[in-house]
Parts: structure tokens; sequence; C-alpha cells
């Protein structure tokens, strides 16, 4: 062995380091199988376990009686349609009211009511409607 040659060396070497590879990673392979089998059944029994396990509820739920349930229900039921009766007069109203609004904008009298009534505009007002009578010589009202 001792006359070997440096390339028969380092092939020898290299055989060794290819077979421990293989049988490393055949151990390293196996390995692995086995722990995600391990892991498996310990998730499953974990699954188990829980599926067989009768959770107890904090609160007991309560009875509730069908009778009491429709009555609350058609309670629910006519306070609402009271409610929308009440929106359904309230929107005609408004609507009587818009009219009578629309009829006061464009009645006269509400306009003169809405000018400002003091002493010295009534003495215009007065004198502008103030018309001489030329064969009387006299102002007619």
């Amino acid at each position: 062995m001792v006359d070997l040659s440096l390339a028969e060396k380092c092939e020898n070497l290299m055989n060794v380091v290819v077979e421990s590879r293989k049988k490393f990673g055949k151990m390293c392979i196996d390995y692995e199988q086995k722990t995600s089998l391990v892991e498996n059944k310990m998730l499953n029994l974990q699954l188990e376990t829980i599926s067989n396990y009768r959770f107890k509820p904090k609160q007991t739920v309560p009875n509730i009686d069908v009778e009491d349930m429709c009555q609350d229900i058609d309670n629910f039921s006519e306070e609402i349609l009271e409610r929308y009766n009440r929106i359904e007069s309230l929107q005609k109203r408004l609507g009587t009211t818009q009219d009578v609004i629309l009829q006061l904008k464009s009645d006269k009298i509400s306009r003169k009511l809405r000018e400002p009534m003091t002493a010295e505009l009534l003495l215009a007002k007065a004198k502008n409607k103030l018309v001489w009578d030329i064969r009387t010589d006299s102002i007619i009202f």
C-alpha cells in the first residue's frame, strides 16, 4: 500500500467519501421518515383525545318557549308597522307643509307682511300712491 500513487490514494479517499455519504444519506432519509411517522402518530393521538373529550359549557343554554318567541316576533312586527305608518303620515304632512310654504311664497300679502313696517316706510308708500287729480285740483287716494 505504500507504493500507491497519489492519484490512487485520492481515488480511494473519494470512494470512502462516496460510500460514507451513501450510508449517512440512507440513515438521514430513514431518520426523517421515522420522525415524520412519530409526529403523525402524536398528532393523531392528540386529535383522538380532543375528539373524545366532552366539553362542559360554562353557561347552560336556557330553554326558550316557542310561544314566547312567536309573541315577541308579533310584537316586534306590530311595532315596525306602527313606525312605518308614522313615517308615512309624516311624509304626507311634510308634503302639505311644502305646498303651504310654496303658496305663501307666491302670495302678495305674505310678501308685504315680510317687509319691515316703519312709519317712514309707510309715509313713503303713501306719498308714492298719491295721485293728483287735475280736474279737481286735489289729491286722490
